[in-house]
């Protein structure tokens, strides 16, 4: 009985999941063929309704416990018709009226130079074709307005050069006559592009308008009617631009005029006879743009973006340039600190109105703010000289970007960066300064680490750790964005700032003291070329301990606090980069200082010179100590791990050549040089086998063949020539008897080395 019931069970279960397949197979070519539907209907006008009631009904016939996921219909296929469309409708109008009033002056050319016709009829029909454009764009207008508008301007501008063409190549209309058809055809396409409401249009009236003044010049020189009737254009194009909310307008009348204001400023302004005109239409530009800034900002309620700041900013600096520029004419008294405050002046009163007023937004404010606090930066430098101005920099980067970051303000922020990096360029140029005084004593006495120089490089070097540490606390966050350049400023390059600015504060210092000394007993010698003399030379060592030293102490904070990979890294290149400095040039100054000393022969610091070979043996061993535990904290690369012991034994190994050589040549036996150092290298290259042999490590074991090999090349071809018998027998042997003991090595644990035996 039991068993017949579970057969019924099982049964059931079977044909249910038969059913429930097929349901789902005809579910799907349903959904299939509904989205086929709806692209069909996409991509063909349908005339009749299609009424999906039937689909419906089937889909209520079919019940679904559960019920597929439907996708989403996919996009229709992009056709060309859009594209076809654009082509047809907008561009090939655009192109073609072009052609048209390129092939009417092709024409007008070809009958002018075979003389068809009379100059009077030439211009009557040019006149009559800019009239007939206009009146079939008049024509078009209800239907096909976007074509009419294109009829409407190429119509405007045939009458408009057909008017040039009258008074500048046949003189039959007077200049009043001239100007007043062309200011007319100009007011008229103003007209037609708020009629239209094109933009385009009112472009083609503003290059217009800008146009007239030089094709009906006559040279003589009337800049102030000129400007005047710029002005009055700018005021009604800005008028237009700001009720169609056509910002372009506004753009193309800002890069016009100043590029002809600038044009004229530079190429024909005389200081006796244009002063006036130069400062008058200097400010009314000036403000006729910053009121229309202003405009959009309080009027439209836009909020600025990277395109007003570009404006705000060259219109603000195009002023105070050109004006810092006219005041330096004056060259009795000096206005230009005085101009630079006025500027300043100008932006504090409109930032105040504005944030009283609640005209803007506070980033409005803010911009405005930062404008002021520029300009009374820039008045420091005009006004003042020296260390002041450095001063001065640092301490206002460092208050801004305490406002910005106590007050959530990110225009401060991003003030602060840039008043840190002129703070910085000013340091380095007081630098260049000071090492002039170094050089040449009768610039200035100056005593070095007592003087403003170093003084002030100590508090720049205080203040970008101040931004720094603020910049890295969690108690103050930052209101710019988490990519933001300025950020990245803050975070990394401020940083990199920082550590230049130390090392150099104190390394200008270390630097100018060898200088005079060295300028006292070689005068004659350059103080850019001292390497020459034992003075130079001795400093120079005493620049690589100070080096070697400070990035000893960067590891160390970093060890201790930092914790920053990039840093780790910076560190290790800049022992890589000192190891070939001491390889290449300070080991040889060691030897020639320590000979020196012991023969009595130019030795100014006495027992100084012998003494800090060992100074720098120690300085060099704790670097050294310090770059393994940073590699190891901080750095994983396999090649890192594996160069690092490398380019200590090579350190080491130059270190006691360079005793070896030094003290035969103190003793005298330096002759005996050649068969000394090769067979310490061939010490030193069994050591490595055996060293890389124990700790199982290749690289090691390797390096240590590599030198075997370097040292008997060295036997063959440079220390057997010309050697007696002896020294011959003693090389031979003593580099056999090295060999032979690296090959038993290598027998006895191959196993361990190449294979699974045990140690």
């Amino acid at each position: 009985m039991d068993k017949a019931i579970h057969e019924k069970i099982e049964e059931l279960t079977r044909r249910i999941q038969q059913l429930a397949q097929q349901q789902t197979t005809i579910s799907n070519q349903l959904v299939q063929l509904i989205n086929e539907l709806d692209i069909l209907k996409q991509q063909v006008s349908i005339t009749t309704t299609v009424t999906p009631q039937p689909v419906e009904r089937a889909m209520e016939v079919i019940p679904s416990p559960v019920p597929p996921k439907l996708a989403a219909p996919p996009l229709p296929p992009r056709t060309s018709s859009s594209f076809e469309e654009f082509i047809g409708k907008n561009v090939a109008s655009k192109v073609g009226i072009l052609v048209t009033i390129v092939g009417i002056f092709i024409g007008a050319k070809y009958a002018i130079d075979h003389e068809l016709v009379s100059p009077l009829v030439r211009v009557i029909n040019g006149y009559v074709c800019g009239t007939a454009l206009i009146g079939v764009a008049i024509w078009l207008k209800k239907k096909y307005e976007a074509y009419s508008s294109v009829l409407m301007g190429g119509g405007l501008a045939v009458l408009y050069f057909i008017t040039y063409i009258a008074f500048g190549f046949y003189d039959m209309l007077p200049l009043e006559v001239a100007f007043a058809m062309m200011m007319a055809f100009t007011a008229g396409t103003v007209y037609a592009a708020l009629l239209y409401d094109r933009v385009i249009i009112a472009h083609l009236a503003l290059i217009g308008a800008y146009a007239i003044p030089f094709l009906l010049s006559d040279n003589s020189g009337r800049y102030a009617v000129f400007f005047g009737y710029i002005a009055v254009i700018n005021t009604g194009i800005l008028i237009v631009s700001l009720r169609k909310h056509w910002k372009s307008l506004f753009y193309s009348s800002f890069a016009l005029t100043w590029i002809i204001y600038i044009t004229w400023f530079f190429f024909s302004f005389r200081y006796s006879s244009h002063q006036f005109i130069a400062w008058t239409y200097l400010c009314i530009y000036f403000l006729v743009f910053y009121t229309t800034f202003l405009a959009y900002k309080i009027i439209k309620k836009e909020q600025y973006g990277i395109d007003d700041v570009i404006v705000l900013l060259g219109n603000a600096f195009i002023f105070y340039l050109v004006g810092y520029k006219l005041v330096g004419y004056e060259t009795a008294t000096n206005y230009a600190g005085l101009f630079t405050i006025i500027n300043a002046i100008i932006h504090l009163g409109v930032s105040q109105a504005i944030r009283r007023l609640k005209l803007a937004d506070r980033s409005l404010y803010f911009l405005l703010l930062g404008l002021v606090i520029v300009f009374c930066t820039i008045a420091v430098p005009v006004q003042l000289d020296g260390n002041w101005v450095t001063l001065l920099w640092t301490a206002e980067a460092v208050l801004v970007f305490w406002i910005g970051r106590t007050k959530q303000a990110s225009a401060y922020e991003k003030l602060g960066a840039g008043l840190s990096i002129l703070s910085f360029i000013s340091l380095v140029q007081d630098w260049f300064n000071h090492a002039d005084q170094f050089t040449y004593p009768d610039a200035g006495a100056v005593h070095p680490f007592i003087n403003i120089v170093f003084a002030t490089g100590i508090l720049v070097a205080a203040a970008q750790a101040a931004i720094i540490y603020y910049n890295r606390s969690k108690k103050y966050q930052s209101a710019l964005s988490a990519i933001s350049s300025y950020l990245l400023f803050y975070n990394y390059i401020l940083p990199g700032i920082f550590l230049f600015t130390l090392y150099f504060v104190f390394q200008v210092e270390i630097n100018g003291c060898f200088l005079q000394v060295n300028k006292s007993i070689h005068p004659a010698i350059s103080g850019y070329s001292f390497l020459d003399s034992g003075v130079g030379a001795f400093g120079f060592v005493v620049l690589m301990i100070y080096s070697m030293l400070f990035i000893t102490g960067c590891m160390w904070v970093n060890l201790q606090w930092v914790r920053n990979k990039i840093l780790a890294t910076f560190s290790t290149t800049a022992i890589v980069l000192m190891m070939v400095v001491l390889l290449f040039q300070v080991l040889e100054i060691l030897n020639d200082l320590t000979i020196s000393y012991f023969n009595k022969g130019d030795a100014y610091f006495g027992a100084l010179e012998f003494a800090i070979r060992y100074v720098i043996i120690a300085v060099v061993a704790i670097l050294l100590y310090t770059g393994r535990r940073t590699i190891h904290a901080f750095i994983t690369d396999e090649w890192v791990q594996k160069g690092w012991p490398l380019m200590v034994h090579t350190v080491t190994l130059a270190f006691l050549s360079t005793e070896y050589l030094c003290w035969t040549t103190v003793r005298g036996s330096d002759n005996q040089y050649k068969l000394g150092l090769s067979i310490l290298w061939g010490l030193y290259a069994m050591m490595l086998v055996v060293l890389g042999i124990r700790k199982k490590q290749k690289h090691l074991r390797l390096a240590g063949i590599a030198l075997f090999m370097v040292t008997l090349i060295k036997l063959f071809l440079y220390d057997l020539a010309g050697a007696g018998t002896i020294t011959k027998t003693v090389s031979f042997i003593s580099l056999g008897v090295l060999l032979l003991v690296v090959s038993f090595l290598y027998n006895k644990y191959k196993d361990v080395l190449f294979g699974e035996g045990d140690k």
